[in-house]
């Protein structure tokens, strides 16, 4: 089953990419990749092991996932950036959760 993010942070830079600013797990990162919905819904798949859900994604967001092959995610504990990586982004007509 799917961990939800509570709160989390998205940005898109001049170039048009968006970086997504999420709490840090423990481990690092295995061959991420990152699932969308095509609607507000996307699902990081962090490693083998560990989903984290992605809700309400903003219309910004919404849009530019449509043009995106890969997004960059931030990890982030007590205001320190623990992980930072890129992972793929795949489009699904429905999230495996």
């Amino acid at each position: 089953m799917a961990e939800k993010e509570g709160l989390y942070d998205i940005v898109q830079n001049k170039d048009g990419e968006l970086l997504f600013c999420i709490r840090a797990r423990a481990g690092s990162p295995a061959q991420p990749h990152f699932f969308y919905d095509g609607v507000e819904t996307a699902l990081l798949m962090r490693d083998a092991r560990r989903a984290i859900l992605l809700e309400y994604l903003s219309p910004m967001a919404v849009m530019a996932l449509k043009k995106q092959d890969k997004v960059l995610i931030a990890e982030i504990m007590d205001d320190e950036l623990e992980h930072e990586y890129y992972a793929p982004v795949s489009k699904v007509r429905k999230l495996p959760v």
